[in-house]
């Protein structure tokens, strides 16, 4: 899901899941997201959907949709490619991720 699309890697200490991050380069709750994985140390990818090409960026949306029944929102954080996170709550992220 999503191999077409050029996700920049974030290594990190803790995880245990694959995290796939589609975030905004102007987005202050997805610097806000990107900040609490960095600052934990938790490993993912992510892709800054603003600066893809527009079919692809079309494509990546649509299949999305079609995937997980709702639109993507930023930030969205995939979760094993089958859970979401949409937007970014702290305590919602921490919960999911374990790291409470």
């Amino acid at each position: 899901m999503f191999d077409y699309l050029d996700f920049s890697d974030v290594p990190g200490d803790k995880g245990g899941h694959d995290l796939k991050l589609f975030a905004l380069s102007t987005c202050g709750f997805c610097r806000r997201a990107i900040a609490f994985l960095n600052d934990r140390k938790v490993g993912y990818s992510f892709v800054y959907v603003d600066q893809l090409p527009i079919e692809v960026k079309k494509r990546a949306k649509e299949e999305f949709s079609a995937r997980f029944r709702t639109r993507m929102l930023y930030p969205t954080l995939l979760i094993d490619e089958k859970d979401t996170l949409i937007g970014f709550i702290e305590e919602s992220w921490k919960k999911s991720l374990g790291l409470e």
